[in-house]
């Protein structure tokens, strides 16, 4: 997990409020249309429970299946990491995931999310949030 040594005690505190013990469950489409450039890609990654409409062994199967095309080397980027690197994805159609290789070398990360649009599938039906009810969330801000 990341350490955020700087962090005040009121900061992890709402960290932990917020994103530790809140559970999000979001309904998405497996195919996302790209707001930008129309482009369809797959959503999916560790995050994914099941795919609605087939039974539980079905929803695991295509997930594999799905999830192995991402994954082929020919889809994946590697970065070689050198000082003064600023890499920066479209999480809209990319997949990311970090490779603990650096050892004991001391490693900075920073990470900036930008508020984006909510995913839209090919039939135009967007994601929608199931847990917590968006009313609550809504709420709990105030």
């Amino acid at each position: 997990a990341a350490q955020r040594p700087e962090a005040s005690e009121r900061e992890i505190n709402l960290h932990k409020h917020i994103f530790a013990s809140t559970v999000y469950e979001v309904e998405h489409p497996v195919v996302r249309v790209h707001p930008e450039s129309g482009e369809r890609s797959l959503l999916l990654g560790g995050f994914v429970k099941r795919i609605l409409g087939v039974s539980a062994s079905e929803s695991q199967r295509i997930y594999e299946i799905l999830q192995s095309y991402v994954t082929r080397l020919e889809n994946t980027v590697r970065w070689r990491w050198s000082e003064g690197d600023v890499v920066i994805w479209d999480n809209r159609a990319t997949q990311h995931y970090a490779i603990d290789d650096y050892g004991d070398q001391h490693r900075v990360v920073r990470r900036v999310t930008l508020d984006g649009e909510i995913p839209r599938g090919v039939d135009g039906r967007e994601s929608r949030q199931i847990l917590p009810e968006p009313a609550a969330l809504l709420e709990a801000a105030e």
